[in-house]
């Protein structure tokens, strides 16, 4: 009986050894492994496309601009003939909603992310044809003037990377979902034309080059850029924010815009003003005026009258545009 238990307490020693040996080469082997609880559900990762998608406008019928060429385009090329005219007519509203059901989304008429993640694709150099154009479109659009060709050339490589480095893309001059997205945006936070970070200056002539290259132009009762003196129209010292913000206007309303106030003394003082060149104005055109009340919100009346049209995103306020009728301009503030 005493031999029989003492070959019992060998055996379960040993068996003990062998797991306590088990346990210890596991933990070795992955010693940071995580440990979940029997019915817990371990955290799932983020999927990229989501994240890609939060970052894509919508356009609709009813809008106009470079945005809208952009998707007519881009129909064209995937195989939905559609007139570039820049208008979302009811004939473009008919080919995205025909593309939509080929591709299984919800056809609906609208351009959202599913949309666009679809009509888009990568172009590089040497890339041909009507989706190259649009490219080359978005790259005019936002500062970056390209002529719309459909060839992607050197020229176009070039402004390619320009506009990656300029928003902290690779600059590898291919155009991938990343930086179609950053070009459709324009930079901008929705139809009302906001503005990215951008709390660089620039001088006169590189602010004025930039606007230039993106159709805009500006006038000055002196014919003159001088900030000191209050009859001229400066850009001395406006922020890279606030420019993104003005060419992103332009790009989503598809309107004409004159740049009629800058960053030249005799405005009112302050944080957000045109001296530290956060404020634009532009004249008060109908085009200008019916895509500002389109797109952002009636917020509040300034004391001098002036009732101000706010847009936000993710409960911050992005720009201001104050409706200052009896100078005929729009005073905006880019945040």
């Amino acid at each position: 009986m005493r031999t029989t238990a003492r070959r019992i307490r060998l055996v379960a020693s040993a068996a003990m050894l062998a797991t306590a040996l088990s346990t210890g080469a596991a933990a070795t082997a992955a010693p940071h492994a995580p440990v979940v609880a029997a019915g817990a559900v371990a955290p799932a990762a983020v999927a990229p496309a989501a994240a890609a998608q939060a970052s894509w406008p919508t356009v609709k019928p009813g809008q106009r601009g470079v945005d809208v060429t952009t998707v007519q385009l881009l129909l064209t090329a995937r195989g939905h003939a559609t007139k570039a005219d820049g208008v979302y007519g009811s004939g473009t509203t008919a080919k995205v909603k025909t593309f939509q059901k080929a591709q299984h989304l919800n056809a609906d008429g609208i351009v959202g992310p599913a949309t666009w993640t679809r009509l888009v694709t990568a172009l590089k150099a040497g890339s041909k044809g009507t989706a190259v154009k649009a490219l080359q479109h978005q790259l005019t659009a936002n500062g970056h003037t390209v002529n719309a060709d459909g060839t992607f050339g050197p020229a176009t490589t070039a402004k390619v990377k320009a506009f990656q480095k300029a928003h902290r893309l690779t600059a590898d001059g291919i155009a991938g979902p990343a930086t179609w997205a950053a070009l459709v945006r324009g930079g901008g936070n929705g139809g009302g034309g906001g503005t990215p970070g951008g709390g660089g200056k620039l001088s006169d002539a590189q602010a004025s080059a930039r606007l230039k290259a993106a159709g805009i132009s500006r006038v000055s009762s002196g014919n003159c850029t001088d900030r000191n003196r209050k009859n001229c129209t400066s850009l001395q010292g406006i922020r890279v924010g606030t420019v993104n913000g003005v060419i992103a206007l332009k790009k989503k309303s598809g309107c004409k815009i004159t740049i009629t106030g800058g960053t030249e003394t005799n405005h009112a003082g302050g944080t957000y003003s045109h001296w530290n060149g956060y404020k634009v104005d532009i004249s008060r055109t109908p085009c200008v005026t019916n895509h500002i009340q389109s797109h952002a919100k009636k917020h509040h009346k300034r004391r001098d009258g002036a009732w101000v049209w706010r847009v936000t995103s993710g409960g911050k306020t992005v720009v201001d545009y104050a409706d200052e009728r009896w100078a005929n301009h729009w005073d905006i503030t880019y945040y």
